[in-house]
């Protein structure tokens, strides 16, 4: 993908995610694609699933340039928007 395209995808995501309903949809994400909780089902398919569903959330987030200290505080932000 070229740097210009990479720069207009990251826009759109910037801003279809910073209104209010874009950040309770993206907190819908977090909560339901395990990136706050284990992945770990009950057999390896199930597992391998939820790893998808993870990376799916993971990459909205680092398209939205989403850092190590956002993870820090992101539970308390997710509560604050449920």
């Amino acid at each position: 993908m070229s740097s210009q395209k990479l720069a207009q995808r990251t826009r759109d995501y910037k801003i279809a995610f910073s209104t209010d309903e874009g950040r309770r949809v993206l907190n819908d994400i977090v909560t339901s694609c395990f990136v706050l909780d284990s992945t770990i089902g009950a057999s390896p398919q199930e597992t391998a699933f939820n790893e998808g569903m993870r990376n799916a959330a993971l990459r909205i987030m680092s398209m939205l340039h989403y850092s190590p200290e956002d993870f820090i505080t992101l539970p308390e932000r997710v509560e604050e928007n449920v």
